[in-house]
């Protein structure tokens, strides 16, 4: 009579411990999921936005004493670069004036080894045409190597400019290179409004052939400036615009622009 009771038990027993087997089974393999969903969250928290092409840039990265340039001369406002070529100099500046360092250094002293900008334009490049200027000279310094980007294939290769300031570097992009007259116009840095300098713009450049003015327009300009000798009285003017983060023409807040007559 005791051997028919135990067999059932013994039997039910034997029935929880397969379901015991079963559920701890099943426990078991939902371990790995958790884990792996707490993995992928950590490396999606910890997953770092792309960086920009230009932040990985030599050339944009250097840095520049500016300290001790304007203890020589207050008058440095930036400096320019542009690869490939001799330019890497500071860029002097004297407000209404375009011919003190047409005729002086950095040190102040007569000589024709200076870059400048037009005092017309200002000296923050909130101007829309920046008119920066250097001499041609014999030796292949100063701006020189402008007269190089008369060629469409060397303009091609050095597309890049940039212009270093205390307190940001811009990134410039060649768009035009041509020979012209030393008109007054080719200096004008103040402009009706825009729709009149965007008619500049394309009147300034469209006897280079090769010229590339991105489709969405151009907001401010850079010009640099100096002899050429296919004539009597000619410039070499090389143009660019500033891009963005992007790598696009950058835009502007035109809003505090003072539109009206050159100052000159």
């Amino acid at each position: 009579m005791k051997k028919k009771i135990l067999l059932p038990i013994l039997a039910f027993a034997v029935l929880l411990i397969v379901i015991a087997v079963i559920f701890s089974n099943k426990k078991n393999k939902k371990e790995p999921e958790t884990t792996t969903e707490a993995a992928t969250t950590v490396e999606e928290t910890t997953t770092m936005p792309p960086t920009k092409t230009y932040e990985t840039d030599e050339n944009y990265k250097r840095k520049i004493d500016f300290d001790s340039l304007k203890a020589t001369n207050p008058d440095v406002i930036a400096w320019v670069y542009i690869p490939g070529t001799v330019i890497d100099y500071p860029i002097l500046w004297k407000e209404y004036d375009i011919e003190y360092y047409l005729h002086h250094d950095i040190n102040h002293k007569e000589s024709y080894y200076s870059v400048y900008m037009d005092g017309y334009s200002n000296s923050d490049f909130s101007t829309l045409n920046n008119i920066i200027y250097g001499h041609h000279m014999k030796d292949g310094k100063m701006f020189t190597d402008i007269t190089k980007f008369k060629d469409e294939n060397f303009f091609k290769e050095h597309r890049m400019i940039y212009i270093y300031t205390p307190n940001k570097t811009y990134r410039l992009k060649t768009f035009a290179a041509l020979y012209s007259d030393s008109a007054p116009e080719r200096r004008q840095t103040y402009f009706d409004d825009m729709d009149y300098f965007h008619k500049y713009v394309d009147r300034m450049t469209e006897k280079c052939k090769f010229r590339d003015i991105p489709a969405s327009g151009i907001d401010k300009i850079w010009s640099f400036i100096t002899c050429s000798y296919e004539g009597d009285d000619t410039r070499t003017i090389l143009y660019a615009y500033e891009l963005n983060d992007d790598d696009e023409p950058q835009r502007y807040d035109l809003s505090g622009i003072d539109f009206g007559a050159d100052h000159r």
